[in-house]
């Protein structure tokens, strides 16, 4: 390999130095920022595949910078950042043994996840092998996953919020092996942007983007807290109907290792 593109490699390294400076703001104490930092970083995580479609520059070593950039992002920050949190808050009912394990549990977990997902998938992140939008994953992305800790981390922490959600520091601990497990399962959940945002839609459909990013603007911290929650419990709902209903997980197949990809591991 002599050539990267660049654009695409600079999004992506955009990416890991948010998760970076994430980690730098939660040692020093800044949690609300440090959360802002992940939340940004997940931006530039959707931005770097956009541009490298685009520019029709996709490679494996984009592949491979985007994960390890994931990383530290959605892998490690968070955690980081929970385990700061409930130390601080002077409610760590768990202990500083058991919070650093239950902690390190979604660390590993993501590890795992983006390792599969290397293996499993093309150099076109949310693709199948003939190039179609997937329609669901199999197992929960570790930005989602990153998203729902750092969004109540978010709510947590900010200064203006209407109510007491001290609660948090003991249900933050909890979730994280909940969420890592969710991570390496196969338990289906959506591709975003390809269920809402793909494609022609109707006006009433325009209505109601208009109505929840005006909601998210004035009431971040609730709209992001409520969406990435939903967003996690989507996925046992939706393994679920599909158990009842007797249907496969559709993307199964999907992410089978594609022998014809160089270099596949």
């Amino acid at each position: 390999m002599r050539r990267v593109g660049i654009l695409p490699t600079l999004v992506t390294a955009a990416n890991g130095f948010c998760g970076l400076l994430a980690i730098y703001k939660t040692q020093d104490g800044k949690i609300h920022a440090a959360a802002f930092m992940i939340m940004l970083a997940m931006v530039f995580d959707v931005l770097d595949g956009l541009v490298a479609r685009k520019a029709g520059i996709t490679s494996r070593f984009g592949a491979y910078l985007d994960s390890l950039s994931d990383a530290v992002s959605f892998g490690v920050a968070p955690a980081f950042l929970v385990k700061v949190v409930v130390e601080a808050s002077g409610r760590n009912a768990y202990g500083a043994k058991m919070l650093t394990g239950l902690t390190a549990i979604f660390t590993i977990c993501a590890l795992f996840r983006l390792a599969r997902y290397n293996v499993e998938h093309t150099p076109s992140e949310g693709r199948r092998a003939d190039g179609r939008a997937v329609a669901t994953f199999a197992g929960m992305p570790t930005p989602g996953a990153a998203g729902v800790l750092v969004s109540l981390v978010y709510l947590y922490a900010d200064p203006k919020h209407l109510f007491d959600f001290g609660f948090l520091c003991y249900v933050l601990p909890v979730l994280c092996p909940i969420l890592g497990y969710l991570m390496v399962s196969r338990v289906p959940h959506i591709h975003v942007g390809t269920r809402f945002l793909r494609g022609r839609r109707d006006v009433a459909y325009l209505f109601v983007v208009v109505v929840v990013v005006v909601a998210a603007i004035l009431f971040t911290e609730e709209v992001a807290a409520v969406a990435f929650t939903g967003y996690g419990l989507s996925g046992i709902v939706l393994a679920i109907r599909r158990r009842a209903r007797g249907e496969p997980d559709e993307e199964v197949a999907a992410e089978n290792v594609h022998e014809d990809l160089p270099g596949a591991l």
